[in-house]
């Protein structure tokens, strides 16, 4: 695989006129292909390199190196226009983007399950709005578990570095006609930028890491490079200090990558891998390690193509995970990689060089295609998600009724009367009423394992002519240290609107099993026993569900996937009855002991609805009894609710003997 070395910068896009081409340093894009084959091995496997999606934060250091070297050079020339930045940008940027983003929608279209497509529209709205970072933070964290499966996740920090250059060439143009001192003006946002870093990592990890103003010392360090070095020429010849800067370097980012873990970072520890970047640029391309081994033939080849193959590889290990149903085999994710490398490179061929390459009329229409297509692309993965991921489409219609068990059934009129019957004003409270219009004689208390049994009790109940209450919580017990969870804050009110409501005549509570056996688990056991103790006190009726099987497997890996020839799913689609009862020991225990405390509560077995002697089933009759790998489909809702109106009938029904 050859790769021609261009005479222009190694992130940066084509300067609008030759006056502007920064001298082309190899070096530099040595340095990117560290940084991607460190994300890279990362993802891939990340017990081989913990500490390698640093490379992320090389990436930044580079970026705004090269790209405010070249803004200087334009403002000292005359030539700076903030038009022709972006139209750089859309040439640098659009072309392998847009092509990562089309093959994801169209793989989706024939692989993906409704509730997945309609998230990867959702995703790919964000990436083509260059607005990914915001999606994910109001979602999960980067190193969840559940980050394996989404396939443009890694366009997090494309959001960050793009938000950073709507802002920057226009701080920087305007420093420069005011004749500031530029060193200073960067060093100052940087410094506030960092400390945004330093003090939110703790209390708020997930903001810290995908804001841009959290994130933007890391782009400024490189800033501070172009700088520094704006106007002076460059040594000809490596002298004892910049080869003792480059070795240290090395020493640094090698000891980033072996050593910083996801835990509290970016924080302090992303100083290691911005200042080690800071340190091998600021070298310069006459030091021994840039000279010889980051200018080396083959890492200038990955340095080139490093942008693509940073865009591809993630969604082809992503889509392994998610057609797996778990982690992928070493073997596939090798493939996964390989591929990546030559899509990578067809993507530098085809895409990018030709279009770098034109010049006048034909690059501005060009810019003007890439800037429509990059539009549709956004809107396109809009309807997708806001059309629930096309459940129609003919690709996916086997088990069409299972894929649609994955979703969460929720009647969100009626929670939205419930919520205003009641005044709750904030996310964290929740509730549904079977009749909206009447007071409730049954309040069901827990948290989305409550939710998840919500349905088919309510049906039983209105069977009986009894208006059932769902409030949802955290933990649905008093006493309960809420700390910052507003879910938990909203916990208590809820409780005492159960307790205080006259109507109200019985009480059931459901909830995750892992609150009595988790750490603090007696602390949870004696909230219940108070909880408990106060309902009785009133005269409610109390009911306790205990819960689910917890699966080790995600239930969808029990459906074919009809676009993946290669798809397995997990046979069989349960769990030995055994190991459920060993896991559930624990609680078991507790259980008991609080039978003989209060003789007066009613325990029903959810789990009695799925088990038999010998296996606990996801599946049963052909339908998914589950939508993830501890909550109830529909199905499994209704299911329960059938076992559970059949056990209280024989407890002498809804209003007891």
């Amino acid at each position: 695989m050859k790769i021609a070395t261009p005479d222009l910068p190694a992130t940066g896009p084509a300067a609008p006129a030759a006056a502007t081409h920064l001298p082309y340093r190899r070096d530099i894009d040595g340095l990117r292909a560290v940084a991607v084959l460190a994300v890279v091995l990362y993802h891939a496997f990340p017990n081989l390199l913990p500490g390698g999606f640093i490379g992320v934060d090389v990436f930044f250091v580079i970026s705004g190196y090269l790209i405010s070297s070249i803004l200087l050079r334009e403002l000292q020339q005359r030539q700076f226009s903030i038009a022709a930045f972006y139209a750089r940008r859309v040439k640098r940027i659009f072309p392998s983007l847009l092509a990562v983003m089309l093959a994801c929608l169209a793989f989706g279209w024939v692989a993906l399950f409704p509730d997945e497509y309609g998230q990867l529209g959702k995703h790919v709205g964000g990436g083509a709005s260059f607005a990914a970072n915001f999606f994910y933070w109001a979602q999960v964290g980067y190193f969840d578990t559940s980050a394996d499966t989404k396939p443009l996740l890694h366009l997090w920090s494309l959001g960050i570095e793009e938000q950073f250059y709507i802002v920057w060439p226009a701080v920087l143009a305007l420093a420069w006609r005011r004749r500031a001192n530029l060193l200073a003006v960067t060093a100052m946002l940087a410094v506030l930028s960092f400390a945004l870093n330093a003090a939110g990592i703790d209390r708020h990890a997930t903001a810290t890491f995908y804001s841009p103003l959290s994130r933007a010392w890391e782009l400024l360090g490189g800033v501070l490079l172009a700088c520094a070095a704006h106007g002076r020429a460059a040594p000809a010849s490596a002298g004892a200090r910049q080869n003792t800067a480059a070795f240290a370097a090395v020493l640094l980012l090698g000891a980033g990558l072996a050593s910083i873990t996801p835990a509290h970072f970016p924080g302090w520890r992303a100083l290691a891998p911005v200042l080690a970047a800071m340190l091998l640029i600021g070298a310069g391309p006459r030091a021994w390690f840039n000279r010889v081994v980051l200018g080396s033939r083959v890492m200038v080849a990955i340095g080139l193509i490093s942008y693509p193959l940073y865009l591809w590889h993630w969604p082809l290990l992503s889509f392994a995970q998610i057609v797996e149903g778990h982690l992928p085999a070493p073997r596939i994710r090798v493939f996964a990689l390989l591929a990546s490398v030559v899509l990578a490179w067809l993507s530098w061929q085809v895409l990018e060089r030709p279009l770098r390459r034109l010049k006048g009329r034909s690059a501005r229409l060009a810019v003007a295609l890439l800037c429509a297509l990059m539009a549709g692309t956004g809107l396109a993965g809009a309807w997708l998600y806001q059309n629930e991921g096309l459940p129609q489409r003919a690709a996916i219609q086997d088990n069409l009724a299972n894929q649609k068990a994955l979703l969460i059934v929720e009647d969100k009129a009626n929670a939205a009367a419930c919520k205003q019957r009641y005044g709750f004003a904030s996310d964290y409270e929740y509730c549904m009423l079977a009749w909206p219009d009447r007071d409730p004689t049954v309040v069901l208390l827990g948290d989305s394992h409550g939710f998840h049994v919500a349905a088919g009790l309510t049906a039983y109940y209105k069977s009986k002519g009894e208006n059932l209450l769902y409030l949802g919580t955290r933990h649905p017990y008093w006493g309960l240290p809420a700390g910052d969870d507003p879910y938990q804050k909203a916990t208590q009110p809820m409780l005492e609107l159960a307790l205080n409501t006259p109507s109200v005549k019985t009480v059931v509570f459901s909830a995750h099993l892992k609150l009595f056996l988790g750490p603090g688990g007696e602390v949870a056991v004696d909230a219940a026993r108070e909880t408990y103790r106060r309902l009785l006190a009133a005269g409610k009726r109390v009911i306790v569900m205990e819960d689910v099987p917890i699966l080790p497997f995600d239930p969808r890996t029990c459906i074919k996937r009809a676009g993946v020839a290669s798809s397995a799913t997990t046979t069989p689609c349960a769990i030995p009855r055994a190991a459920w009862d060993q896991e559930i020991a624990g609680h078991e225990q507790v259980r008991r002991q609080l039978e003989r405390e209060f003789p007066a509560i009613a325990w029903f077995r959810a789990s009695d609805a799925l088990c038999d002697e010998r296996a606990c089933r996801a599946m049963i009759g052909g339908r998914l009894m589950y939508r993830d790998n501890n909550h109830l489909s529909h199905d499994g809702d209704l299911r329960v609710g059938g076992y559970f109106a059949r056990w209280l009938d024989r407890q002498g029904g809804p209003k007891g003997h």
